[in-house]
């Protein structure tokens, strides 16, 4: 299993693969698919542009896996927001989700965050036991979803 930035040539199979994501699993996201599917082809090459920005892919034998996005904070420094995760459903329990997240913190630990904030959805207790595994606890906040404004997300964080 390889994991790697995205590239730039790549910005086409990356939305693919969130839009799949948003298929599988739309409870799981904040965002809706229709709203992502709407998305000029230069978001997703910023994916791969930006150097406040990443994008790590997941392949095997060529087939993309998974994805895991991360982001500096606009407004805290040295945090930097997680993305994003997803596993595609034939690839779960081989431990890709937590190497996704330690290859973002590695990530965040090099330009000298001292801190990851991600949310996760509030009924989804799959991603927040994994995230509670990897350190991350919940800050407090709340948010709604705008995938569906009746559901609220929480605003989970670990130290570095």
């Amino acid at each position: 299993m390889e994991i790697r930035p995205v590239r730039r040539d790549e910005a086409a199979s990356l939305r693919e693969l969130r839009l799949r994501a948003l298929r599988e699993a739309p409870h799981a996201y904040f965002a809706s698919l229709e709203s992502e599917e709407r998305l000029p082809l230069s978001s997703w090459e910023e994916w791969a542009t930006s150097r406040d920005k990443l994008m790590l892919v997941a392949l095997e034998d060529g087939a993309w896996l998974g994805m895991a996005g991360a982001s500096v904070h606009p407004d805290r420094s040295g945090t930097v927001r997680l993305w994003w995760l997803w596993v595609a459903p034939n690839a779960r329990g081989r431990g890709l989700a937590r190497r996704l997240v330690e290859a973002r913190a590695e990530w965040a630990r090099d330009l000298g965050a001292v801190r990851l904030e991600l949310a996760a959805a509030e009924n989804n207790e799959a991603a927040k036991a994994l995230y509670q595994g990897l350190g991350f606890v919940p800050t407090g906040e709340r948010r709604s979803m705008a995938s569906d404004p009746a559901r609220a997300g929480i605003l989970m964080a670990r130290p570095l």
